[in-house]
């Protein structure tokens, strides 16, 4: 019996994000998750950015899997477990940066609420099709509706405490580089996905896909503009127990 992937091959010669963009992707991240973590490990920093390269590069070896005909329910659901972590990690980055945790907390509750639900709930995620360029989750309608706000709340919410990190005259000018660099790799994945959510009508059963297919711009803004100066400003602090 043929694979999904096999029986779709003939339309899917590197389009966008077919799947052979989705597994040289997956490399991509994966290669910046090693070497940033031997970076992180060099400068004595958290490893808060090799997991999100890590939730990056894992979600698109789900799709590739999921287009290969593999374990389509399994492989939805760590997908979608996989990439529900990413704006709650961004939120925890920018909050070390800008020395603010609150909202790192509330964010953290949510997505490990929502990753339960996806990865326990029967019915939350039903199936999964591979379109050729992109995967449609078939996700409960009502929990898609929560995660939506969730998502873009967290990644509109960390643009916001970017500027607003930028504009605290306490923080040095490294910082606010750094910052800067957060608001540009969020809008690198944002503004492609919003314009071709308005131009082309048939990819909105597919956001999750898409976005992701974007965001190895924001993987690499990550690892070479961000990470440098994240390494150097916040370092790793175990806590140590009271004897």
């Amino acid at each position: 019996m043929k694979s999904m992937f096999e029986k779709n091959k003939k339309r899917t010669k590197l389009y966008c994000f077919s799947p052979e963009v989705m597994i040289v992707t997956f490399i991509i991240e994966i290669s910046l998750a090693i070497y940033s973590f031997f970076k992180s490990r060099e400068k004595k920093s958290d490893m808060a950015i090799v997991a999100t390269l890590v939730f990056l590069a894992v979600f698109q070896l789900s799709e590739y899997q999921i287009c290969d005909g593999k374990d389509l329910l399994i492989w939805s659901r760590i997908g979608l477990v996989a990439i529900t972590f990413l704006p709650v990690l961004g939120i925890y980055l920018i909050s070390r940066l800008n020395k603010k945790s609150y909202l790192f907390k509330i964010g953290s509750v949510m997505a490990i609420a929502t990753a339960m639900v996806f990865a326990f709930v029967p019915s939350a995620v039903q199936n999964a099709t591979c379109g050729g360029n992109y995967i449609i989750f078939d996700v409960d309608s009502s929990i898609m509706g929560f995660y939506g706000y969730y998502y873009f709340g967290f990644l509109l919410i960390g643009i916001w405490e970017s500027l607003k990190g930028i504009k605290n005259e306490e923080n040095k000018s490294k910082i606010k580089e750094a910052l800067k660099w957060f608001i540009i790799g969020y809008l690198s994945f944002i503004l492609p996905l919003t314009f071709v959510y308005i131009v082309i009508p048939a990819t909105r059963v597919a956001v999750e896909s898409i976005m992701c297919g974007f965001a190895v711009v924001f993987a690499l803004i990550l690892t070479f503009k961000i990470a440098p100066i994240y390494y150097e400003y916040v370092k790793y602090e175990p806590k140590v127990k009271n004897k």
